[in-house]
């Protein structure tokens, strides 16, 4: 494992690439990528390739990210020439791959989430929903919100909101609605990000980074998520990767945690180390300075049937 090489404002983009890096299914499959596929309208996989390859090589020295940050700016139009939300990073990746043909396009489904939405008009009561893909789940931090996610997870079955300002298009009259999310599948990866910045008010100097405890177990049961909670599916998964945040809002540092056999490691850009679990539940808060990393993404890989029916037995 290998660290990259930040030219200033690289630091999000590197700790992504990390955490693709040790997600095992993109490792494989990209590297089966035809390097001649014309069909291919971006050159975002085989940057990634390239660079997924240079960190699998027997060498010390740093890798260069440039050529993949040079082809994402294509892809998106727009330079990163400032620092980017590690979320944002991501789902410009993913996307990328999403949007390409053959196995890169199977690699950015990886992460791919089927949600449904239901619209309740609390007039007339009729019910429509809504099918929607996803990459990410995300999770609020309120004004109050559990201090653990498996928690979390558990309130998500009372995810229902109501809102104002809407016209029925059934019984045509102004009212409220109830919405209520659930998700319909699983993916093999499934990315978690914790929503730790918010507005507190109308301008941008009301927008504030929380760094409050909010703790995050190794192994996590989905299934309080899912439409049907008894439905027959394997739930639980296993934290491999973390990405973490440092500083404020408007200027930081992040940096990657990512476990390979069972060992923790510590990317921070062309720096990398062994660490400890311990090491990674620091990131559960930032501190009243923000000076420590608190963590903003979570990556999650599905555990095979016989660990889940450990887990779920309380073995």
């Amino acid at each position: 494992m290998r660290g990259l090489i930040n030219y200033g404002t690289y630091c999000s983009i590197n700790s992504v690439v990390q955490v693709l890096y040790g997600t095992r299914e993109l490792r494989d499959l990209i590297r089966l990528v035809d390097d001649h596929d014309h069909r291919s309208p971006n050159r975002v996989t085989l940057k990634l390739k390239r660079v997924i390859y240079d960190m699998t090589e027997c060498n010390q020295s740093p890798c260069d990210p440039s050529s993949l940050v040079n082809a994402l700016t294509s892809y998106r139009g727009a330079p990163f020439d400032v620092q980017e939300d590690s979320d944002v990073v991501f789902k410009c990746i993913i996307n990328a791959l999403a949007d390409d043909c053959g196995l890169a396009n199977k690699i950015g489904r990886l992460w791919d989430i089927e949600n449904e939405d239901r619209v309740r008009c609390l007039s007339c009561n009729t019910v429509q929903s809504t099918l929607y893909k996803s990459n990410t789940i995300t999770v609020s931090m309120g004004a109050h919100p559990p201090t653990e996610l498996q928690d979390y997870i558990k309130l998500y079955t009372d995810n229902t909101f109501t809102t104002c300002d809407y016209h029925c298009t059934h019984c045509h009259t102004g009212t409220q609605i109830e919405i209520t999310s659930k998700l319909l599948t699983l993916p093999q990866v499934v990315c978690m990000r914790i929503e730790r910045v918010r507005n507190i008010g109308r301008d941008t100097d009301d927008i504030v980074k929380t760094g409050t405890r909010f703790a995050f177990p190794e192994t996590l049961d989905l299934k309080y998520i899912m439409k049907d909670p008894e439905a027959t599916l394997d739930t639980v998964y296993k934290l491999y990767a973390v990405v973490a945040h440092s500083g404020s809002h408007y200027c930081g540092h992040y940096t990657a945690y990512v476990r390979d056999h069972d060992i923790w490691y510590l990317a921070d850009d062309s720096h990398f180390r062994v660490c400890s679990w311990e090491d990674v539940k620091s990131t559960y808060e930032a501190g009243s300075t923000l000076c420590n990393g608190v963590a903003y993404m979570l990556v999650y890989h599905k555990q095979d049937p016989n660990t889940c029916a450990m887990f779920n037995s309380g073995l």
